[in-house]
């Protein structure tokens, strides 16, 4: 018992060290109940009992955990109170104050032996209450996205999207307000489409213009086109009238988070906090994974909406490309326009095209894609009665940047001097937009055609595709057709095809299946159609 008695005496120890922290030392003896035999000063601070009331069995140790974890508790002692355990730690229990709050403690014992036998333990605690509801609101904020992602994979425009998120996120703890802000027509300024628990009198308080130095993180997140999210606590900042606005409101701190997917920005998520630690650098990551997947959304519902031909409209963009980009190269080596018809992700870094090139050989074709590194293969497909070629291609390459557009891609025609990119958007979305957009990616864009498409009567097919085709199905059906699969004579077996997707022949068959089973379903399984 030397030890510990000298521990209980000594001003010098090695325990005195821990009286000013957030570690509880404790001794106990090995009798029932674990009367306390020395237990550090702070313990008061922390948990609200002076050493002498603990010293003296007022309460007992173990009426001080809680009664959902005395039995655990009990029993891992046991467990560890053997020959051969020195020291042991439990997991994590509840402590409940003098003032009756439950507090979260990590325990760390050493078990203290005379000639074999247990005498006592000795042991440090620390409280790991924050800690723990950090970790349960992360889970919580977590639980919460995966909830969103469901929700957002059925919602059909985008102001329910942004509806959705601003409710599901102002209703977690420590969250003051959300809004969601996207760049106007005019792109001059922040215009707000969304909001939850923040005052209409509030936005119209804080300055959005774009294109100046502002202190308002939505607007340098849309100024400025970040992947990561801008984090500003405004008692920190100097100051001025957002400031005043912020913490006239309540808010002491704000995190602005980019909507976007595959270099589009969509638009700026802003959440307001209600104490200056708010967001952590794990909530700011979850935040800013929600703000891509938002961002990925969005160009979903596009992708989806473009699909559907009721009152669709064709455009045709002029879009600026590299001088070394692969298709341009191609094109310059062959004094020929490479049309691109078909765009494929085969891995996360590789694209399969289905290109047309008229009058020209193989073998120069090939010849000249030596030439462009990126070009990592190129294959002309045998007996299609036109020059089609199958081009596999790795990222950078303005084929693979096409698909964020949120269109239907119908066609991609590269030459030595220009490059047209041909989609079709649904009526409702705003070319403007688009063409903003397009900018965005490629630096330069410009509308040189614009066409109604035909009537929904007339060509149903991209509606039915779009409803009942997974998007890998249509990606894989998509490929199959241009490669000749389903010709009279087929160009390309499932293996071919499958290897040149990537994935293995079974599972292409699987999708091919799968597709024609949804699509004949979808004619012949309407009572309406006989």
């Amino acid at each position: 018992m030397t030890e510990r008695i000298d521990a209980n005496t000594s001003g010098s120890t090695e325990f005195d060290l821990f009286a000013e922290g957030p570690v509880v030392v404790f001794t106990w003896h090995n009798e029932s109940g674990w009367p306390v035999e020395y237990v550090s000063p702070n313990v008061d601070r922390l948990f609200g009992y002076s050493p002498t009331e603990l010293c003296d069995g007022d309460p007992a140790y173990i009426d001080l955990v809680h009664e959902d974890d005395r039995e655990r508790v009990t029993q891992e002692v046991k467990d560890h109170s053997n020959g051969t355990t020195e020291r042991f730690h439990h997991e994590p229990y509840r402590m409940v104050t003098k003032g009756g709050e439950v507090r979260w403690v990590l325990d760390h014992t050493r078990i203290v032996r005379e000639d074999g036998e247990i005498t006592g333990y000795m042991g440090y605690i620390v409280d790991i209450t924050e800690r723990k509801k950090r970790l349960e609101y992360v889970t919580e904020l977590n639980e919460t996205i995966r909830s969103l992602h469901e929700i957002l994979i059925d919602v059909r425009s985008r102001e329910r999207i942004h509806q959705a998120v601003c409710r599901s996120i102002a209703d977690l703890e420590g969250f003051g307000g959300v809004w969601i802000g996207t760049v106007g027509p005019s792109a001059e300024a922040l215009v707000p489409v969304a909001r939850c628990d923040v005052p209409d009198s509030r936005l119209e308080d804080i300055p959005l213009s774009l294109g100046f130095e502002s202190p308002v993180p939505a607007v340098r997140v849309a100024d400025e086109r970040p992947t990561t999210g801008e984090h500003r606590v405004p008692e920190r900042l100097p100051e001025g009238p957002w400031r005043a606005a912020m913490l006239a409101e309540g808010y002491r701190s704000v995190f602005a988070v980019p909507i976007h997917h595959e270099g589009i920005h969509h638009g700026v998520l802003t959440i307001y906090g209600t104490t200056v630690d708010t967001f952590d650098g794990r909530i700011r990551d979850i935040l800013t994974e929600l703000g891509a997947l938002v961002g990925y959304a969005v160009t979903a519902l596009e992708r989806r909406n473009a699909l559907h031909t009721d009152g669709s409209r064709d455009l045709v963009l002029g879009v600026a490309i590299e001088q070394d980009e692969p298709l341009r190269v191609l094109a310059r080596r062959l004094s020929r326009t490479v049309e691109v018809r078909s765009v494929s992700r085969r891995t996360e870094d590789e694209f399969l095209l289905y290109c047309l090139l008229s009058d020209v050989t193989p073998e120069r074709v090939v010849d000249a894609a030596d030439t462009a590194p990126e070009i990592r293969s190129v294959e002309c497909l045998p007996g299609t009665g036109t020059s089609i070629y199958e081009v596999l291609v790795e990222e950078p390459c303005v084929a693979s940047v096409v698909t964020t557009l949120g269109a239907s891609f119908r066609s991609l025609r590269v030459s030595e001097h220009d490059c047209e990119l041909a989609v079709s958007i649904c009526r409702e979305r705003d070319e403007h937009r688009l063409i903003g957009q397009a900018q965005e990616l490629f630096g330069d864009a410009e509308l040189k055609a614009e066409r109604a498409a035909a009537p929904t009567e007339a060509t149903p097919w991209p509606t039915l595709l779009a409803g009942v085709l997974t998007a890998r199905q249509r990606d894989v059906l998509r490929t199959a057709y241009h490669a000749g699969y389903f010709d009279e004579t087929r160009k390309r077996t499932g293996a071919e095809i499958a290897d040149s997707l990537g994935i293995a022949q079974p599972t292409f068959s699987t999708h091919v299946r799968a597709a024609q089973r949804n699509l004949l379903s979808a004619i012949w399984d309407d009572p309406g159609d006989g």
